[in-house]
C-alpha cells in the first residue's frame, strides 16, 4: 500500500526513536482479548473452517493444528507488523478504513486467507450480534467519515482530547467488528500509530483477567454509544508507560 505524504514528514520509526522508544515495545502494548474464535463467536460460512475436530484452531496457511502454537505465530506476526508499519506510515498519514484493513492484512496475512478483508460471515456471541457482512462496506465508510476523519492529529493536543478520540474510535470500530478475527488487536495497533503521530507513547493495556473483562465491558457499552468506560480505559493505558 502506498501512503500519500509530504516528503519532508518523518516516518513513524524516526519519531519513535526520537521519543526514546525501544525496538519491539509496540508488540508489548496490546492484549489478545479477541483470541480465540471457538470460545467467543458463533460463526457461519466459509470462514468458519478449523484445523481440528474441537473447532478451536482456525484454518491457517501454515497448517498449524495446536492452539498454543497458533497463538505464538500470531504474536510473532503482530510484532513484525508493528515494525513494518512504523516504517511505512508517516507522521501525516491519515488514519482511514483502508489503512485499518491494510494493517489487518499485514498482521494476519501470513496465516489466514481472509486477512485484510471485511468478514463475509455473520458473527455473534451471547447477548451481542454484530452487523451482517452486507452492511460492512457502508458501515466502514460511515465510520471513516463520521469518526476517523473528525480526529486529525492537529486536534489531539491534550491527553483528554486524545483519549476521548481513541475511546470513540475503538468503541465504534468494535461495535462494527468488521474482521473475522483480530479486531481488537488491529484497532489497538492503528491507534498506537496515531499515538506516535501525536508525539505520545503507545498505550499499554492491562492484560490481566480483570483488564480483559474491563475492555470487553467497555466495548459492550460502546455498542450503545456509551463511550465513558472506553475513554477511561484509554486514559489508564496511555499513562501506563509514562514515567512515574
Amino acid at each position: 500500500m502506498s501512503f500519500a505524504h509530504n516528503e519532508k514528514t518523518p516516518d513513524l520509526r524516526r519519531l519513535a526513536v526520537f521519543q526514546g522508544l525501544q525496538e519491539g515495545m509496540y508488540a508489548m502494548t496490546h492484549m489478545t482479548d479477541d483470541q480465540h474464535s471457538a470460545s467467543r463467536y458463533s460463526v457461519g460460512g466459509s470462514e468458519n473452517e478449523y484445523m481440528d475436530e474441537q473447532q478451536t484452531v482456525l484454518k491457517n496457511k501454515k497448517g498449524i493444528t495446536d492452539l498454543q502454537a497458533l497463538f505464538v505465530e500470531e504474536e510473532k506476526s503482530l510484532a513484525k507488523a508493528y515494525e513494518s508499519l512504523l516504517d511505512e506510515v508517516r507522521s501525516d498519514t491519515p488514519i482511514t478504513s483502508e489503512l485499518i484493513r491494510y494493517a489487518h492484512g499485514v498482521v494476519f496475512g501470513d496465516l489466514y486467507d481472509w486477512a485484510g478483508r471485511w468478514r463475509t460471515v455473520t458473527i455473534s456471541k451471547p447477548g451481542v450480534t454484530w452487523p451482517p457482512p452486507d452492511y460492512l462496506n457502508d458501515a466502514m465508510r460511515e465510520f471513516e467519515r463520521e469518526v476517523l476523519l473528525t480526529y486529525p492529529v492537529s486536534s489531539l493536543t491534550t491527553d483528554q482530547e486524545f483519549c476521548k478520540a481513541l475511546g470513540h474510535i475503538q468503541g465504534e470500530f468494535l461495535a462494527i467488528h468488521p474482521f473475522r478475527e483480530g479486531n481488537a488487536r488491529t484497532i489497538k495497533l492503528v491507534t498506537n500509530l496515531l499515538a506516535v503521530q501525536t508525539g505520545r507513547l503507545p498505550l499499554a493495556y492491562d492484560s490481566s483477567d480483570a483488564g480483559r473483562n474491563r475492555y470487553i465491558e467497555a466495548a459492550k457499552a460502546a455498542t450503545l454509544k456509551e463511550y465513558d468506560l472506553m475513554i477511561a480505559l484509554m486514559k489508564d493505558a496511555l499513562n501506563a508507560l509514562k514515567p512515574s
